[in-house]
């Protein structure tokens, strides 16, 4: 953790989400009725890492992560890493990775009943076997605070990269006197899930960059369409149709500067964008495009209307 002194007062730079979620927990009290309670955040947190291990965005001192914590009951820990693991394959299938499952068991020096850790771990290997995901058990490689899987992804050369993970966590409810109510109406501790499906955004856009080689699909290309209109009685066309595109989302921008009409494709086309679009008289006069769609190396024109609808259901095999 990062410490520095303000008015002889010591500060830690946030080197995690959970405490916070655990304080809004705590506000009110918790019901077994209220269980799983989920939390969420995109959190800013930070490592102490050693100069001599950093490495551009794949490993950094401060980074982003899609942090979520869900507190349970331990009967209810295969259920909710079912769900877990399920999103996590979808996420992957949707960007074409590659990735292992490992889970990490119990090792030495631990904390919590060996009934309750038989429990998660067993959850943890149930969640894997019904979704049908092979995975490989790191015996003694799991947290002191609970079993835990890692995702990992290979990279564009091959290499591994631990992103996403998912912890089953006994110590900080204890350490934080998170209880509940249970249905016996005693006082209970419930276990806590940390949850990250991308892990570091840092590392993930770092790995997912070059798994594509800047050649994002549409729903992630941050420019999806370039109109290059060939002369500058075409640009007013180009500009109507960079508005209706706004309307489904799509970003798109107009090359209609004072070059040539192939320099102004080149220079297109350089950008790697997924569409670029060509608009002379023809396409004034008939409303429609001439498309170049740099992904399936092909050239069409359609009707504007055609061009809406097939955006549209490439940005719809962008959602989960």
């Amino acid at each position: 953790m990062y410490l520095t002194t303000i008015d002889e007062q010591e500060y830690g730079i946030k080197p995690m989400n959970c405490i916070g979620h655990i304080q809004i927990f705590k506000q009110s009290g918790k019901s077994y009725r209220d269980l799983p309670l989920k939390y969420y955040e995109y959190g800013v947190v930070h490592r102490h890492e050693k100069s001599g291990v950093l490495h551009g965005l794949l490993r950094v001192r401060e980074f982003t992560q899609d942090d979520a914590h869900i507190f349970c009951t331990p009967e209810q820990i295969a259920d909710e890493v079912i769900d877990i693991v399920e999103f996590v394959d979808s996420v992957m299938k949707l960007f074409g990775f590659e990735y292992t499952m490992e889970i990490a068991t119990k090792p030495e020096k631990a904390i919590g009943e060996d009934a309750v850790w038989d429990l998660a771990t067993q959850g943890l290997k149930t969640a894997l076997t019904e979704n049908n995901l092979p995975f490989t058990i790191d015996e003694g490689g799991g947290a002191f605070y609970g079993p835990k899987i890692d995702v990992k992804i290979t990279d564009a050369i091959g290499r591994k990269w631990q992103c996403g993970t998912i912890q089953v966590d006994f110590n900080l409810p204890e350490r934080f006197g998170v209880e509940y109510v249970a249905e016996d109406n005693t006082r209970k501790q419930p276990v806590m899930i940390h949850r990250a499906i991308l892990g570091s955004f840092e590392r993930f856009i770092g790995i997912l960059t070059e798994h594509y080689a800047g050649e994002f699909p549409l729903f992630l290309a941050p420019t999806q369409v370039i109109f290059v209109p060939i002369s500058e009685s075409h640009v007013a066309y180009a500009k109507e149709l960079k508005k209706e595109l706004m309307k489904i989302e799509i970003d798109s921008e107009i090359f209609n500067k004072n070059d040539s009409l192939n320099k102004r494709v080149r220079n297109a086309e350089k950008q790697r964008v997924p569409y670029v679009v060509i608009v002379g008289d023809e396409e004034v006069e008939h409303k429609t495009v001439a498309i170049r769609n740099r992904r399936k190396k092909e050239q069409y024109n359609l009707s504007f209307e055609e061009f809406m609808v097939e955006l549209s259901q490439q940005l719809n095999e962008g959602k989960i």
